[in-house]
């Protein structure tokens, strides 16, 4: 199944090179989860990071379904 990674700001970077934007498309197995999906990246799954899936905050055990997107962004904001 497919589902959608976004990762923004400087997390952009763990996208793989040649990747257009902030997203990329992945095919998932069937009862991946969260942290499934973002282990394939280089984003911390600790509290410097911030982890979503369609938009709420869930925890990474929490499975993904087909069509979903998971946004991670850092924690650390500047003001």
């Amino acid at each position: 199944m497919e589902i959608t990674v976004k990762l923004l700001a400087n997390y952009k970077d763990f996208l793989p090179p040649g990747t257009n934007g902030n997203a990329i498309v992945l095919d998932v197995l069937h009862g991946a989860t969260v942290a499934d999906a973002m282990s394939r990246f280089a984003v911390p799954l600790d509290d410097s990071s911030v982890i979503v899936l369609n938009g709420l905050t869930v925890d990474l055990n929490t499975p993904v379904s087909e069509g979903d997107i998971v946004t991670a962004f850092s924690a650390i904001a500047g003001g």
